[in-house]
């Protein structure tokens, strides 16, 4: 006789189940259906790659022969000698830095490829990850979805956030891994000396090992950059992550890296093998052509020209009149941060009577009513409840438009 009854129903990965699409990307996807939305959401950069390269890259890294080479083969799991060469010699020629290319460097699918692999190298499952509030929203997630736990700690808005976070010398007791972002998404805020000493002080006290992510290194226009390295506290148990997504303007490349102590690379690349496998060999090559292109500085100059210049009329044109205050003054990266609890409170009340945090109010009023998509602050944390996200990367005439209807 045949049963009726249903197979027994496996159970899913209940954090995998809890993951919803992050809303940048939600309120992105929205902005791209409907060409009349000026979109601040997403951080796809308008500029890049560099003009002067396109001929070479077009005849010798597309070639039928870069083509076949790199299309019917794996690349080994730490990534090209040549581009770990270049990348060594990128902190070198910037900034002083020695770096290993054969035992320091990996090359992964991005830098957030290279995060998750920090993170599986120096931490284990249920280990104490710490992240900012605010912070990028995909840290505390992937420290989830890896069985870390999520620790989250206020940081305050100032001239050295992270030595005022870390006032409370009990801060790091027990973390096993603090992932910092400088210069930052969402904010802006580039981490000062002062900073970095303290972070290096109490990760050598608590034995904690630093993730610094660096990919807006070149974007640093009111004060200067330090890969988390070049601290001497940090020389040891500090991990640069670093991708050629923003600074080049080449998100779907999917090339990043990682800097790290020998030991930390060995387990990096066995995981990355276990899980990835290896780059693709073509868009390896593209890369190292950036980093060995003789004329990169200036270019790279005028990406972080092209942004502060936004970043300057943005500020003159959101200020208190149109509802916009600046707790945190940008220093570097391509994203603003504003309190917009002024305009929260001057736009229609219907928009206001929902009981949403004042920044996804704002971001839903900007979107519906003034065509404007940015991403409510509350995604990077409690701390940015009151506040809007937006990029300065995009298209000038968008960028443009964007400003005149949110002033």
């Amino acid at each position: 006789m045949q049963s009726n009854r249903r197979p027994a129903q496996h159970p899913l990965n209940p954090t995998l189940l809890g993951m919803d699409v992050y809303a940048s990307k939600a309120i992105s996807l929205r902005a791209k259906a409907d060409p009349d939305i000026a979109n601040l959401s997403f951080g796809e950069p308008v500029f890049g790659p560099p003009e002067h390269l396109l001929d070479d890259i077009a005849a010798e890294d597309l070639s039928r022969t870069a083509f076949l080479d790199a299309g019917k083969r794996y690349e080994e799991p730490r990534g090209s000698l040549a581009l770990r060469q270049a990348i060594a010699a990128w902190y070198r020629d910037r900034y002083g830095l020695a770096v290993d290319p054969e035992r320091d460097i990996m090359v992964t699918h991005g830098g957030v490829e290279a995060i998750t692999l920090a993170l599986l190298a120096v931490t284990g499952e249920r280990d104490k990850v710490a992240v900012s509030d605010p912070s990028y929203m995909l840290y505390a997630r992937t420290v989830l979805t890896l069985g870390r736990q999520a620790c989250r700690i206020a940081r305050p808005a100032g001239g050295d956030e992270y030595a005022a976070m870390l006032a409370d010398g009990d801060r790091l007791a027990g973390v096993r891994a603090l992932i910092v972002n400088s210069p930052e998404n969402p904010t802006g805020y580039v981490a000062s000396l002062e900073d970095w000493e303290r972070i290096g002080a109490l990760a050598a006290a608590n034995g904690t090992w630093i993730i610094h992510d660096e990919v807006y290194d070149v974007m640093d226009f009111e004060r200067p950059h330090r890969p988390a390295r070049t601290v001497p506290p940090l020389a040891d148990n500090a991990i640069l992550i670093n991708s050629f997504s923003k600074k080049f303007g080449l998100p779907g490349l999917r090339i990043g890296w990682m800097v790290a102590p020998p030991a930390v690379i060995d387990l990096a690349a066995k995981a990355h093998d276990y899980l990835y496998l290896g780059v693709n060999i073509q868009y390896e090559r593209i890369a190292r052509r950036l980093l060995e292109d003789p004329r990169k500085a200036e270019w790279l100059a005028g990406v972080t020209r092209l942004v502060q210049g936004r970043c300057l009329t943005a500020l003159k044109t959101l200020g208190a009149a149109a509802g916009y205050a600046w707790p945190r003054q940008p220093l570097g990266a391509m994203f603003l941060f504003p309190d917009v609890s002024g305009l929260h409170r001057a736009m229609p009340a219907h928009y206001r009577a929902s009981g949403e945090a004042m920044g996804d109010a704002v971001a839903r009023y900007l979107l519906e009513e003034r065509k404007v998509a940015v991403v409510p602050g509350s995604v990077y944390g409690r701390q940015g409840d009151s506040h809007v996200r937006l990029v300065l990367c995009t298209q000038e005439d968008v960028f443009d438009a964007a400003m005149r209807r949110m002033a």
